[in-house]
Parts: structure tokens; C-alpha cells; sequence
């Protein structure tokens, strides 16, 4: 019967595999370049911990405080791309590999954060980013779409939430990748899909959760932002943490720090609501009590006046003040009346009076039109007689005083005529 095969701890198999790492001279004391990503630092030791990635990897790295003393360059961040000594180490405990710094070069800003800072600029001169173009998020809504990866954590986050702020809130989830190649695509989809208006959809959150700088590239992406720029319905970002920063929270009508907080963002509590509605329903029951009360005493003080309590003491009065003003108006016509007859009799007594001057005046006028007419010219002329006079208007009385031939004016009683002389007799 052979022996069973010995089983080794999970201590032995990382402490071979360290063992094993370390005696490779390929991998000791040597130099590589990468661009530096997921940078933190130990506030305490001094300790740096950070990835060196390029297109297709990543390793991660310790910059301890004993070696990190030595470097005077720059002070590394995200995006630095670098040239770092060291050799391979194993944590044990962790069961990972890393490569221990011992030196650190700078080489310049890596491609992937110039990306992004070149196209954060181009959509900036756009107005993407301009914050008079954001939405503002409705205050009550009804139904919440989500776009994020339906097996993530951010998801159950959010409903939890969500349905704890407001138990009746409709959600819609529409899935879609959040990393990888397809991740910007899907993610553009997603929010495109919640803007349906069949959906009804009030407010979007699209996110994830946390995760590594390249995590989170597809937020990065100009696809992405977009996305998030041409949603009609109010949207909100969520990705990563706090200390991350993605260009779909600048494009999105609202950033939240972590998918948690941005459905504390846009859901109201109902809550808090009700509790609201409540103390505003007890003001103004307090209001229209003291509102009744103090009207019901007004009325109260209105109709104890006595007008109220006998009402026809006001028309009493009012009838009496009509009487007076009625026994003034007649007592006045009567003597306007006595007034203008007196005058109307002494106006007859003056018009006969006129009358008898104006026949004794034709009476005289008639005496003296006689008389003129008996010693006028014209009456003369009446009676048969006639006035000669010459061109020169002057009266003759004397044959001397024409010629034969000569025209002259003949007036009569009634009118005149003209005469040619063709005969002169002597008396």
C-alpha cells in the first residue's frame, strides 16, 4: 500500500513560489517603465503603493519610505509615466507578487491621462461641461432608471436605497457593461434605451462602483460623456469613489461620489416628506384656527351694533332725513313758484305798457310820414309831375338851358327815363 502524497499549507506553496521568484536574476535588480496608476501613499510611514501598467499589464509596486527618502524628482501621481529599479518580491501573506522600488526615473506624462486631459479640453470648448446646460432633477419622482452592470454591487446598492428612501419608487434597470473594450458602447446604449419615453423615466443614474483607474476608462471615453451630455431625461454619474473623477460626472446634470449616494441624491426621502406635509397640515390648522376665531369675534362685534339688532332704525332715520329734504324742496318750489308768477305779472303789466308807447309812436310816425310826403319832391312827383335833368345831373327849368338833340333824364314818381329833345317851344 503506498504512502498518501504529503499536503502542503498555503504557507509552504507562497513561501516556494517566493523562493522561487527571488532566485530568478531575471527578475532581480532590474529596471521597467510603465505609466503609473491606483498612486496612494501612507500618511504614517511614508510608504508609496502604486501600478505600472502599459497597454496590456499591470504590476504593482512599493515605493517604501527607506528607498522613497532618496528620490527628488516630481511627486508621483496618476499618470506619470516612469522608470522604476527594483527587483521582484513576494507578500507572502497576501499570497500576491509586487516589485519592490529601490530607484525611480520620471519620464514624462503617460499617454492614457494626456488622452484624456486633450479630450476633456476639446469638450470643454464645446460647452459639454458648461453648467447652464445641466437639468435640474426633479423632486419627486416617480420611476428611476438605472444603467450599470446588473451583477455588480452598485445595482443592489442603489434599489436598496432607493427603495428605502421611497418604498412605491418604479424602478428600470437597463444592464450594460461598465469596463472592457464594449463597456462604452454598452454603457451609450443603456442611458439611450431610458430615454425612451415609453419608459417614463424621470431620473437616470448610471454608474458603477468602485474600482482601479482602468476601471474606469470607459467613464473616460468620448462615446461615454457624451452619452451623458445628449440624455433628455435628467441624469446623475456615479463612478467610483470620492477620490475619483471621471468626465461623465462633468457632462452628467449631477455627480454623486458613489452609486450610495446618488440615489440619496435622487430620491427623496418619503419620510422626511410626510413628516414635512404633516407639521405644514398642523400650521395651517393652527392658522385657520386663529384665522376663525379672530373673524368670528369681528362678527361677533359687527352684529351687536344696534343697527344690526333693529335694523329699521337705520331706514328710520334715513325716512325722516328724506322728509325734511322733501318739505324744504316743496316749501322752496312754492315760493320760486309765488316768486315767478309776481314777475310774469309784472312782465304783462310792462308789455302793455310797451305796447300803448309803440302805438302812440307809429301814431306820430304815420302824422309825420304824411306830412313829408305832402311837402316832398316825391310827392309832387306823384301827382303827375316830372323832374328834367341833364347829363351833368343838373335841373333844368329853362329851354336855355338844352340844346336840340340833346339827351336828357326824366325822373317821375315811379322811376325815370331818358328823352332826346327835338323840339324847343318858347311860352
Amino acid at each position: 500500500m503506498s504512502n498518501p502524497p504529503i499536503s502542503l499549507t498555503v504557507s509552504d506553496v507562497n513561501r516556494l513560489v517566493k523562493t522561487s521568484l527571488m532566485e530568478v536574476d531575471g527578475l532581480k535588480n532590474i529596471w521597467v517603465k510603465g505609466e503609473v496608476s491606483n498612486f496612494s501613499q501612507t500618511s504614517s510611514s511614508g510608504h508609496m503603493y502604486f501600478s505600472l501598467k502599459d497597454n496590456l499589464s499591470v504590476i504593482k509596486c512599493a515605493f517604501f519610505s527607506f528607498q522613497s527618502k532618496n528620490y527628488k524628482g516630481r511627486p508621483i501621481k496618476n499618470g506619470m509615466e516612469l522608470r522604476i529599479f527594483g527587483s521582484i518580491s513576494v507578500y507572502e501573506p497576501g499570497g500576491y507578487y509586487s516589485f519592490s522600488v529601490q530607484k525611480v526615473e520620471e519620464l514624462g506624462e503617460g499617454d492614457i491621462l494626456l488622452q484624456i486631459e486633450r479630450l476633456k479640453a476639446t469638450l470643454s470648448e464645446k460647452g459639454i461641461f458648461d453648467p447652464m446646460r445641466k437639468k435640474p432633477l426633479p423632486k419627486y419622482p416617480i420611476r428611476l432608471g438605472i444603467a450599470t452592470s446588473p451583477k455588480g454591487a452598485a445595482v443592489e446598492d442603489i434599489i436598496r436605497i432607493a427603495t428605502d428612501l421611497n418604498p412605491t419608487i418604479q424602478i428600470l434597470v437597463s444592464p450594460c457593461l461598465v469596463q472592457g473594450d464594449e463597456a462604452p458602447k454598452s454603457i451609450r446604449l443603456a442611458i439611450e434605451a431610458l430615454n425612451d419615453p415609453k419608459w417614463e423615466v424621470d431620473v437616470i443614474i448610471a454608474g458603477r462602483g468602485g474600482g482601479s483607474f482602468e476601471d474606469l476608462m470607459a467613464f473616460n471615453t468620448e462615446e461615454v460623456t457624451m452619452a451623458f451630455f445628449h440624455s433628455k431625461v435628467p441624469i446623475i454619474s456615479a463612478v467610483g469613489h470620492e477620490i475619483d473623477r471621471v468626465l461623465s460626472d462633468l457632462s452628467a446634470d449631477a455627480t454623486a461620489p458613489t452609486p450610495t449616494a446618488a440615489a440619496k441624491l435622487a430620491i427623496p426621502n418619503v419620510t422626511d416628506i410626510l413628516i414635512r406635509i404633516q407639521e405644514t397640515e398642523d400650521r395651517l390648522d393652527r392658522s385657520l384656527g386663529h384665522l376663525t376665531k379672530f373673524n368670528r369675534e369681528k362678527l361677533h362685534g359687527i352684529t351687536s351694533r344696534s343697527v344690526f339688532q333693529n335694523p329699521m332704525t337705520l331706514l328710520e332715520t334715513r325716512v325722516i332725513g328724506i322728509d325734511e329734504v322733501m318739505n324744504r324742496l316743496s316749501l322752496l318750489g312754492k315760493t320760486l313758484l309765488l316768486q315767478k308768477r309776481n314777475d310774469f305779472n309784472k312782465s304783462e303789466i310792462l308789455n302793455d305798457r310797451i305796447i300803448q308807447q309803440i302805438n302812440r309812436k307809429r301814431q306820430l310816425f304815420e302824422l309825420s310820414h304824411n306830412r313829408v310826403q305832402h311837402f316832398s319832391p316825391l310827392g309832387t312827383l306823384s301827382r303827375g309831375y316830372s323832374v328834367v335833368r341833364d347829363s351833368k345831373k343838373q335841373v333844368i327849368s329853362s329851354t336855355e338851358q338844352i340844346e336840340l338833340n340833346q339827351m336828357v333824364e326824366l325822373i317821375l314818381g315811379k322811376g325815370r327815363v331818358m328823352a332826346e329833345i327835338k323840339e324847343k317851344i318858347k311860352e
